[in-house]
């Protein structure tokens, strides 16, 4: 059995969107925000996770 990795939370991440614990088996992941979904990918369709990154992802300079 696969112990989930936990991280704290600082207020750097929030504006990262980064893994607050991932659960391998189980293929989810929950983000320093609080957003839950999936890391499965599902053909040539990205992930849940890989989604909710690309939509929060900042404007870079």
């Amino acid at each position: 059995m696969t112990t989930p990795i936990e991280r704290p939370a600082t207020a750097d991440n929030f504006l990262k969107h980064v893994i607050a614990e991932y659960k391998h088996r189980a293929q989810t992941v929950t983000c320093v925000c609080g957003w839950h979904g999936s890391t499965a990918t599902n053909g040539s369709r990205p992930s849940e996770w890989s989604a909710h990154v690309a939509e929060n992802r900042g404007k870079r300079p």
